[in-house]
């Protein structure tokens, strides 16, 4: 068993890929079963022709009214998107339509196609069946022709519309927004409005009162109270065990110094559940509780929504605020910050948190969404320049500045870093906070609660995604850096070491971070006055793809390619190392022969995969090949080299010139194949260093390959004698020297050759053959020093280069009197700088 056991991880990803392509049999036999049914080429569509004239007048009809919708300058937005829903619908089944009809044109020109051609002679009569059968088809293919273009053109109709709306959906969308008030400097917005506003403070703050009053309410809450008390101890037995638990299992500990970037955002969000959620759901379900008796009625019903939704909004931003910042727990903070822009943060936050949830109360107490003319831009004025007061100094830079640890970890190479964070969005954000009180003392009500909106979703959608890119990368890192378990078990049969592992982190965790971004970037379009079927749309052409002339472009198609040509790779990957490690070794394939086997698997799954990924992304090879050969000329002179490389490394596979492993010398460079790839081949010298050679050069040059069929190799030794020394005791001296080393073989034997009579020695040449030729440098060092060792022993002497110089009579004369014109030039040197000196003793 515990031989078995190694492969287990293959085996489950075997068997994982083999249950995943059991669900493709059933559409392949169902493929074939519709084929099977599908009527003949040249039957009529579902739809005769009449039913499509009817269906296309219908619709033309249909299109007609709702176009007087869409064009209505007065109607609504809400009015003008069920229009535009409509529209599509008839759109979508108009192109249904067509592409059924078109479907059987082809099939049907299909048939006329295999007919062939009329005569051309027109003596040469084709058959009268041959005839009728022609007129017939070439009538059903004018009919179904026709019935295509009509529907393309209601589609092509509808789609005109869909713009329409669009158009005119973004116009109101603007002038609502854009829509301006009374100024807050006129007096007469003052004189009407403070009364209504006084009127509103006044009513309101009777409401609670007269729901007490009212004869129902204590009837109500007679039959209410059990309930509500039952709630309210029901919420507290069991929420605070899980409060406790939460703090318990996933809170900050004051005792954990070091806790990680992920284990921090985990920790903040549970202490945030068990700090907030629990307190809110407590006061959702008394509010339901009440509202399931019939104790919420009328103006109390607003009120109490309103208290709910203020207290909510300040127990979940307060709650959170504290347990993110952490001011007494720098440890456990998320953000950066230091200890006092933390605290200055956290009170900033809180402050927020009161204004917003009063102006919820306010805007809900009062119904403003239903409320109109002065009363509303005195209301909007007062609750949008609060919550400007209050993110201004949120926004400030004394909020902001960094820890010194994170000053300090960024601050490399003696590099000066600014300690405030995010500088220049929070200047743009101040732009907008700024634009918030103006907007609305100029009268631009609706512009100011826009801006004020998005301010804060902004900031939310901020936060939120900094936390889940934080926990996203700690658990691809977790998954990918596993040491136990079956997480550990997938990784070693994918094969990934740590490098690879980065590798795949970086772009697993890239991946999931630019998907969250996206997905609170469609998350933000509402509010930012994108419709929701316009998103919708989108996501719909995303998934189905957009049409560009004959081509059709699918995000998702490209996104599954893409994934499938991973999988292809590392599945391709995982029988490279299956044929290296178990498959190969057990068979009598040498070293090159495995290499080769080895590359061609990775060559053909990587080409299958590519095949595969580009079926899936739906591209047509007809295509390609229309396009690959366009461009092949051009390719084949700018290719060329490339392409002559990757021939020649297919033929270097095939014929194994060299093979990894082999000892060669090609052109300058000297040293052992480590790797033939595609292009080029590596070859790493004795010094250690690498040398690409190109694969078109092992074909095209002459390559020195010392260990092409097997290792055995001979070694050369020059050796040098004095003049007077016995040849034949050399001879058998070198030869005794040669047979005692270990690694020189006795056949072919060692064999000395008297070489030269050199200019100081008699020369000699030892020649031995090795079973290992890779190991000649050190048996050519061996058997030199045995050489030296034993020559000196015996008294045989190792001659070194020896010159005489000749020098006739006449030639010393002249080396004398060079020599006594050098003496004469040095004496008068020496004399002149003391004359010099004299000279200026007498000045």
């Amino acid at each position: 068993m515990k031989a078995i056991m190694p492969r287990s991880p293959r085996l489950h990803l075997l068997l994982l890929v083999l249950l995943l392509c059991i669900p493709a049999a059933p559409r392949a036999f169902a493929a074939e079963e519709n084929s099977a049914e599908k009527p003949i080429a040249g039957a009529p569509v579902a739809s005769d022709g009449r039913q499509v004239t009817s269906q296309i007048t219908s619709w033309s009809a249909s299109l007609d009214k709702l176009e007087v919708t869409v064009r209505n300058p007065a109607a609504d937005e809400q009015t003008i998107l069920e229009a535009r829903t409509q529209v599509e619908a008839i759109r979508d089944e108009a192109q249904a339509l067509a592409a059924s009809v078109n479907s059987s044109l082809a099939e049907t020109r299909a048939l006329l196609d295999a007919l062939g051609p009329p005569p051309a002679d027109e003596n040469t009569k084709e058959s009268p069946e041959l005839a009728r059968q022609r007129a017939s088809l070439n009538a059903e293919i004018s009919d179904l022709d026709g019935r295509a273009k009509r529907a393309l053109v209601v589609a092509a109709r509808a789609d005109a519309l869909v713009l329409i709306a669009v158009e005119n959906t973004r116009k109101q969308v603007t002038a609502k927004v854009m829509a301006q008030g009374p100024s807050p400097f006129s007096l007469e917005l003052w004189e009407t409005g403070l009364p209504e506003t006084l009127d509103a403070i006044t009513a309101l703050s009777g409401v609670p009162l007269a729901w007490w009053s009212a004869p129902e309410t204590g009837a109500k809450l007679a039959t209410a109270w059990p309930t509500v008390l039952l709630v309210i101890v029901g919420a507290t037995i069991v929420g605070w065990p899980i409060r406790r638990w939460l703090l318990r299992k996933g809170g900050p500990k004051p005792e954990e110094e070091e806790p990680s970037q992920g284990r921090r955002v985990l920790a903040a969000t549970a202490a945030g559940l068990a700090t907030c959620a629990i307190p809110v759901l407590a006061i959702v379900s008394v509010y339901v509780s009440f509202s399931v008796h019939g104790l919420l009625t009328g103006d109390f019903s607003l009120l109490a929504r309103g208290l709910v939704a203020g207290l909510s909004i300040y127990i979940v931003v307060s709650g959170f605020a504290h347990v993110a910042l952490q001011p007494r727990l720098p440890q456990w903070r998320i953000s950066g910050l230091s200890e006092k822009s933390a605290e200055t943060l956290e009170s900033r936050l809180k402050l927020l948190g009161v204004m917003i949830g009063v102006n919820s109360f306010i805007w809900i107490a009062f119904n403003l969404a239903q409320a109109d003319g002065s009363f509303r831009a005195l209301v909007n004025l007062f609750a949008n320049s609060t919550i400007a007061f209050g993110l201004w100094p949120i926004l400030g830079d004394r909020a902001w500045y960094r820890s010194e640890a994170m000053v300090s970890a960024e601050a490399t190479g003696g590099e000066t870093v600014d300690p405030r964070l995010y500088v220049f969005p929070r200047r743009v954000l101040r732009l907008l906070v700024l634009a918030i009180p103006v907007t609305a003392l100029a009268g631009y009500y609706n512009l100011s609660d826009y801006i004020t909106r998005n301010v804060i979703l902004i900031g939310a959608l901020f936060g939120i995604f900094s936390a889940l890119t934080t926990v996203i990368g700690e658990a691809t890192a977790a998954m990918l850096n596993a040491q136990r378990g079956p997480l550990r078990q997938v990784r070693s049969a994918l094969g990934l070491s740590d490098d690879s592992g980065k590798v795949a982190h970086f772009w697993l965790a890239g991946f999931f971070n630019v998907a969250l971004g996206f997905a609170l970037f469609l998350a933000f379009l509402p509010s930012a006055g994108v419709p929701r079927q316009d998103i919708a749309n989108f996501l719909e052409s995303g998934i189905s793809g957009v049409r560009i002339g004959n081509f059709t472009i699918s995000f998702t198609d490209i996104l599954l390619a893409i994934v499938v040509f991973i999988v292809a790779l590392r599945l391709t990957r995982m029988v490279q190392r299956l044929l290296e490690r178990r498959i190969l070794p057990q068979t009598r394939f040498d070293t090159g022969v495995q290499n080769s086997i080895k590359s061609a698997a990775g060559y053909a799954g990587t080409t299958l995969g590519l095949v595969i990924a580009v079926s899936v992304a739906g591209i047509n090879f007809s295509n390609i090949a229309i396009i690959a050969g366009a461009l092949s000329v051009g390719i084949g002179f700018g290719l060329q080299n490339i392409v002559n490389n990757f021939i020649s490394g297919l033929i270097v596979l095939v014929e194994r010139p060299v093979k990894v492993g082999d000892w060669v010398v090609i052109g300058g460079a000297e040293g052992t194949v480590k790797r033939i790839n595609v292009r080029a081949t590596e070859i790493e010298t004795f010094k250690r260093t690498t040398v690409i050679v190109p694969n078109g050069d092992l074909i095209s040059q002459p390559i020195v390959n010392y260990t092409l069929h097997n290792k055995l190799g001979r070694i050369d030794i020059p050796v040098g004698v004095a003049y007077g020394s016995d040849p034949s005791t050399i001879e058998k001296t070198l030869i005794e020297i040669a047979s005692s080393h270990k690694s020189v073989l006795s056949f072919p034997k060692p064999r000395v050759f008297f070489l030269n009579f050199g200019a100081s020695s008699l020369d000699f040449e030892l020649r031995c053959f090795l079973a290992n030729i890779e190991e000649g440098a050190l048996v050519r060092t061996d058997l030199m020093y045995a050489v030296e060792r034993t020559f000196r022993e015996r008294k045989i002497e190792i001659p070194f280069a020896q010159s005489e110089v000749n020098f006739k009579d006449r030639d010393f004369d002249r080396i004398e009197a060079l020599i006594n014109r050098f003496l004469d030039q040095r004496d008068a040197q020496r004399a002149e700088p003391a004359g010099k000196h004299e000279g200026t003793g007498n000045a």
